[in-house]
């Protein structure tokens, strides 16, 4: 088993902690806090080093705010402060830790992603069809209110599994118990549970913890045609039964080694032949193309930015952003009259412009 040793030293590198800096500032020029925190950056950086150096360094609050992509979620944002020493725990965690994760898993890593996690799906949807000669069942599941569901004795256990270093745990606790679901005085270290969303920590937390089940999966249940992006995975079988027996272990695995939900309500099986939607995108033989749902939120928002373009709102490099990425979206499948709807789209709003 690979092991990281004596790593805390490199975290509170002021190397590591420019590095987190640089990488935190990137896209944030109007962000009031990062201008606040640049004022006195120098200070503010050696205070960083001095606390972490010190063990001293205590995690801030959160502050809090909705976000509808679509369904509601509580995104909870750090300090500038946590955010850098979360990157700069990042930027020494990751590279280490990505070399033990399942090539099964596509989630927040490196020349990864969604649109690999889907062409992987469509393979293999091939491969147990025949080349789609026959038919074969999908099951497609989710872990119930994930991030809020992670434990964090079971977190640190498997961090200490990898992790040799008395004083990164300890930073890594601080980090972990930052945050907590339902917490009251009186709740045990064993019951506390929840990661936020919004932490660069809590992408790699996801991956170490939910690895348990691509190893469950992959060398405990022999499954050849398995999927993961974060807390969705897919598995495809030739026959029902395979999928429904596979559900009830999987569901049995998490609730009883990860204290994970997986109830009916977020299982779904379904036959290829009749479409299979996950990932965003929509499965059918010989073919996949971009969900609905997921194509008309996009066009609404980019109609948006039409229309603030039109309105002087935004300038032509932004709306060009807008428009290249839902290009390379629509470029991954079969979506050639959606694109040509798009096209229709923007030359409406062109000829109001003029």
């Amino acid at each position: 088993m690979l092991k990281l040793k004596n790593c805390y030293e490199k975290i509170c590198s002021p190397e590591n902690i420019w590095l987190a800096w640089t990488e935190y500032r990137k896209g944030k020029s109007g962000c009031m806090a990062a201008r606040e925190f640049e004022r006195n950056l120098e200070e503010n950086l050696l205070e960083i080093i001095d606390e972490l150096n010190n063990d001293s360094y205590c995690h801030g609050g959160y502050f809090k705010f909705l976000v509808y992509d679509p369904k509601q979620r509580i995104i909870s944002a750090p300090t500038v402060k946590d955010h850098i020493v979360h990157q700069a725990i990042y930027n020494v965690l990751y590279p280490f830790f990505d070399r033990t994760f399942s090539p099964f898993s596509f989630s927040c890593r490196k020349k990864m992603g969604t649109h690999r996690a889907v062409a992987r799906i469509q393979k293999y949807a091939r491969q147990a069809s025949a080349n789609y000669h026959e038919d074969c069942w999908i099951l497609h599941g989710d872990v119930k209110k994930c991030f809020d569901s992670i434990n964090h004795e079971i977190l640190l256990f498997l961090l200490g599994k990898r992790i040799h270093c008395d004083r990164t745990i300890a930073l890594l606790k601080k980090v972990i118990i930052s945050y907590s679901v339902g917490f009251t005085p009186d709740m045990s270290e064993s019951e506390r549970c929840g990661i936020p969303l919004g932490n660069l920590t809590s992408q790699l937390f996801i991956n170490i913890y939910l690895h348990e089940l691509d190893f469950f999966a992959k060398e405990k249940l022999f499954v050849k045609k398995y999927v993961r992006y974060a807390d969705d995975f897919i598995l495809i079988f030739q026959n029902r039964r395979d999928c429904e027996v596979h559900a009830d272990l999987i569901k049995e695995f998490l609730n009883k080694k990860l204290k994970l939900d997986f109830p009916s309500t977020h299982k779904k099986i379904a036959k290829l032949s009749r479409g299979v939607e996950t990932l965003g995108a929509r499965f059918l033989p010989f073919y996949k193309k971009i969900r609905t749902k997921t194509y008309r939120r996009s066009e609404h928002l980019f109609r948006q930015r039409c229309q603030d373009y039109a309105e002087n709102k935004i300038g032509v490099d932004s709306l060009n952003s807008s428009w290249q990425s839902l290009m390379g979206m629509l470029k991954y499948g079969h979506n050639i009259k959606l694109v040509e709807r798009l096209i229709n789209i923007a030359n409406l709003y062109a000829r109001k412009t003029l």
